[in-house]
């Protein structure tokens, strides 16, 4: 067998070389979530504007593919009384308490919106977010008649025999887990039902991180809105989205004239003007 030559060797093992990084950066971001991901907690993604430790760059565009868990409908027959000799005395029995499970438990991933004022990094603006959400299980509880006498049970020498009561239960149970799928190319793919998209275009990203919301469940609202409200009342309030002196006047006088406490801006002034609250991580559906 001839063997090849040292430059060719050498050419060929930069090009595998070069195959083994490329496949790698083609799932290392999703590796990377996946390494991370902890039921519950919610993950987001946003642009680089330059190459840094904790960024990632994708050389081409490609979707997320978010699949729900698949679950196998099954129904079980529960006799909750067995058919009992009727001609004998059918009072003595105990109770057996069962639970059953009828959808086991399992997690499914969801889409989030996210507030900028969660992110890591200074300046980045949340592309996408994403969690692993406990899906919740379901149970019911049985209660089944057990006779210890055994010629109760002996309907065959009986002219009278009580029938045996049933229930037919329909339990869920988990066949596939939940799953992050990537799917290469800039068209569209086709999605099921439950099914979502993430798109993800060439360019240098951040790593996925988990989302770290310091403020609370809520964020203040955005002062643009609260001239707004300020103005709709009749008070003589410019919109600029500033925090401003004619701002501050604003708000004094709508919380002199309905009884509140004059100073900043109280959550009870909040409602009174009725401005929305911006939430900062919205799970979707």
């Amino acid at each position: 067998m001839k063997r090849l030559s040292t430059p060719l060797r050498l050419t060929l093992t930069l090009i595998m070389l070069m195959q083994f990084q490329y496949n790698y950066a083609q799932s290392s971001n999703i590796d990377h979530l996946l390494n991370i991901v902890e039921t519950g907690k919610t993950y987001t993604l946003s642009k680089a504007k330059k190459s840094g430790e904790n960024t990632l760059k994708e050389t081409e565009s490609y979707y997320i593919k978010l699949v729900p868990p698949v679950y196998e409908t099954v129904l079980d027959t529960i006799v909750l009384s067995p058919a009992l000799n009727g001609n004998l005395d059918t009072s003595n029995y105990f109770i057996q308490t069962e639970v059953l499970v009828l959808r086991e438990p399992g997690a499914s991933w969801k889409t989030a919106k996210i507030s900028a004022v969660c992110m890591n990094e200074e300046g980045a603006v949340p592309y996408a977010g994403i969690c692993l959400l406990k899906t919740v299980p379901k149970y019911s509880i049985v209660h089944r008649k057990f006779f210890p006498f055994k010629n109760i049970l002996d309907t065959t020498t009986t002219d009278y025999v009580i029938p045996a009561k049933i229930t037919v239960v329909e339990r869920r149970i988990l066949k596939e887990k939940a799953q992050l799928v990537r799917i290469n190319g800039k068209d569209k793919p086709s999605v099921k039902s439950g099914e979502k998209l993430i798109k993800i275009s060439a360019g240098t990203w951040y790593k996925w991180a988990e989302v770290v919301c310091p403020f609370g469940q809520f964020n203040d609202p955005k002062i643009s809105d609260v001239q707004a409200a300020l103005k709709k009342e009749g008070y003589a309030v410019k919109i600029t989205g500033d925090y401003d002196e004619q701002t501050k006047r604003g708000i004094h006088d709508f919380q002199k004239d309905h009884v509140l406490e004059v100073g900043e801006l109280s959550e009870e002034t909040i409602q009174r003007l009725g401005v929305k609250r911006e939430r900062l991580i919205t799970i979707q559906n």
